[in-house]
């Protein structure tokens, strides 16, 4: 009897509705686009640290976009970098290893490379991708702001990456 009722489930197509893909008919409406900030399947692009140089390139600066950068730092930044962006913000205290973003090795990051850290977060540092795009080259800009006059600094101008594309 318990054969019988297997065989006879196991036409039944009650468990593959989860994995038909969806498909758009002739005079039917296509899907309604994700909500906001929703993220596929096979999750946000992730850049390579090493390679992302030829990935990205940042907008041109705007107006404001050394206030919003410094905003935007002041609000995610500091509590670990500082003010200053030397490693003694307040999570310093608890966390002694944070490092200092005012130096000539950070200085000698390209944009994109500080872009990308921003993005997908190193070590302890976690992730801001859901800070807006634009916001997070308005802090590369302000950790420049703060670094300027460093050894190296000069070899991050924007005009290294133009021309590249921006995910």
């Amino acid at each position: 009897m318990a054969a019988v009722s297997l065989t006879a489930v196991s036409g039944c197509e009650w468990f593959s509705t989860m994995s038909d893909p969806v498909s758009i008919q002739a005079h039917e409406r296509e899907p309604i686009a994700p909500p906001e900030h929703a993220v596929p399947l096979d999750g946000l692009p992730e850049f390579d640290l090493t390679t992302v140089e030829g990935m990205l390139t940042p907008p041109p600066p705007g107006e404001r976009s050394l206030a919003v950068g410094k905003a935007h730092y002041e609000t995610f930044c500091a509590v670990c970098h500082g003010d200053e962006g030397l490693g003694n913000g307040p999570v310093s205290t608890r966390f002694p290893a944070i490092p200092a973003i005012v130096t000539p090795k950070v200085a000698a990051y390209s944009d994109a490379y500080l872009f990308a850290l921003i993005t997908q977060g190193r070590g302890l540092m976690p992730e801001y991708s859901r800070i807006p795009q634009a916001a997070r080259w308005d802090i590369v800009r302000h950790i420049r702001a703060l670094g300027e006059g460093l050894p190296g600094a000069a070899a991050t101008s924007p005009a290294d990456t133009a021309g590249r594309e921006t995910p």
